[in-house]
């Protein structure tokens, strides 16, 4: 069954706010400054990615924006763009494994075509929201 944008951006704001997300990284799209708001639409393709929602970010300027249609992903060095329906799996990541999982910040998405994409969140429940939010919209791509 097809979802329309508007469904979808009601779905993600109720199960983000399950989580008891408090720290200074994670924002819905419309609570942004103009200047950052202008900034990720231009690197987003409207058409494709459907309505900008939530924002993760991390002091070290990597970044997360999740839309209506599609992650779109800043890692440091190249922007990425990956629609639901191209999503395959989705792994809790972390380069080291003695961290608890209230500091987990990052998630590995591997697309049908084996390609892995890691995108960046504050730590904690930022974490497990975006992990949990792709996993209730990821079957409503097809």
């Amino acid at each position: 069954m097809k979802k329309t944008d508007e469904y979808i951006l009601g779905r993600i704001k109720w199960r983000f706010d399950k989580y008891e997300v408090s720290n200074d990284y994670t924002f819905f799209f419309d609570e942004l400054s103009e200047s950052i708001k202008a900034y990720l639409k231009s690197n987003l393709k409207e058409d494709l990615s459907g309505i900008p929602v939530l924002f993760f970010t991390k002091p070290s300027k990597q970044w997360t924006l999740l839309c209506t249609r599609q992650v779109v992903g800043y890692s440091g060095e190249k922007i990425f763009r990956i629609d639901f329906k191209d999503i395959k799996k989705i792994e809790a990541f972390q380069t080291n494994r003695n961290k608890i999982k209230t500091e987990w910040d990052k998630l590995s998405i591997f697309d049908k075509e084996g390609n892995c994409h890691i995108l960046h969140t504050g730590n904690g429940y930022a974490h497990t929201a975006l992990h949990n939010i792709l996993l209730m919209v990821e079957p409503w791509a097809d």
